[in-house]
């Protein structure tokens, strides 16, 4: 299958989508439902695709969904709003954050009346986080986190510290996982003892936030055995302090062979009762996909 693959990579455009599904993901979780169906929001350009969503709900209750805007073309991600109502019809679209290269997965982290946004930047160099206004939609007061190349930093407050998961730009982003800790969420942050504290392509690499479920704190992460944005395994963390680390895998969530974005899923939030992912499809555009490696050997 991996070598199958790795063949279609060269015949077929890439493309990902945002889909929800009204449910409990708590519920999911403890039923162990691994193969869930979503909706798909409507995406009909095949040069654009949307990725890493993480959603919200604003005072309004409306739903926020804040995601990787990237063309399948230049890979120039920005970070996009989509502002739904509560039938998740879409009521606007619009660019919160872009350096002009490559920004994605804007992991937000909620802490006493404020939001913070801390958006993939790897391309560019150090991790920022910024505050996130509601009512304008505006990013501000820009921060450095970590001088490193970070890839999908996620946050968990535990045991009064913070917890930075995330993987690095390299051979090993699929699959070395690192932790830094702090005691106040601008840091300074130091690496955990153990780092890289995993090493496997199953599992490693961060999804989405984590959840905790009847007390249990479960982290979801990718799975790149056979191709990139395989499925999602939740793990279970069983120990976390300063000098250890140890998770298992609890359940993996496959992307549904009937839904139209069938060919993978890495990210996955929730807000109340409302699941957000995003899938991957797939589109046989032999020229487009040459002239992509062309321009990468030229670049």
């Amino acid at each position: 299958m991996g070598s199958i693959k790795k063949y279609t990579d060269k015949l077929y455009l890439k493309q990902w989508g945002l889909g929800y599904l009204h449910a409990s993901l708590a519920d999911i979780i403890r039923e162990k439902k691994s193969r869930l169906s979503f909706h798909w929001l409507p995406l009909e350009n095949t040069k654009i695709s949307w990725a890493d969503p993480f959603i919200f709900k604003g005072p309004d209750k409306k739903v926020n969904i804040l995601f990787e805007s990237v063309s399948t073309v230049r890979l120039d991600g920005n970070i996009s709003l989509l502002v739904c109502d509560q039938n998740m019809q879409i009521e606007s679209e619009r660019r919160v954050l872009d350096n002009g290269l490559h920004l994605s997965y804007p992991f937000i982290f909620e802490e006493n009346g404020k939001m913070f946004l801390i958006p993939e930047n790897a391309f560019s160099g150090s991790l920022f986080a910024y505050e996130y206004d509601y009512a304008s939609g505006q990013v501000s007061n820009k921060r450095e986190l970590l001088p490193y190349k970070v890839i999908d930093p996620t946050i968990l407050k535990a045991d009064n510290k913070y917890w930075l998961f995330c993987t690095m730009l390299g051979d090993s982003l699929n699959r070395d996982l690192h932790i830094f800790y702090a005691d106040n969420l601008m840091g300074p942050y130091k690496p955990h003892a153990g780092n890289p504290v995993k090493s496997n392509l199953v599992g490693s690499r961060p999804a989405g936030r984590f959840i905790v479920v009847d007390g249990i704190i479960y982290r979801p992460a990718q799975n790149c055995a056979n191709y990139y944005g395989e499925s999602i395994t939740i793990n279970r963390i069983n120990l976390l302090t300063t000098s250890r680390f140890e998770e298992e895998a609890y359940m993996t969530i496959e992307p549904n062979p009937d839904d139209e974005f069938s060919y993978g899923i890495h990210t996955i939030n929730s807000v109340d009762d409302m699941i957000i992912v995003d899938g991957q499809k797939i589109h046989f555009q032999p020229v487009q996909q040459l002239g992509r490696k062309i321009r990468k050997i030229f670049n």
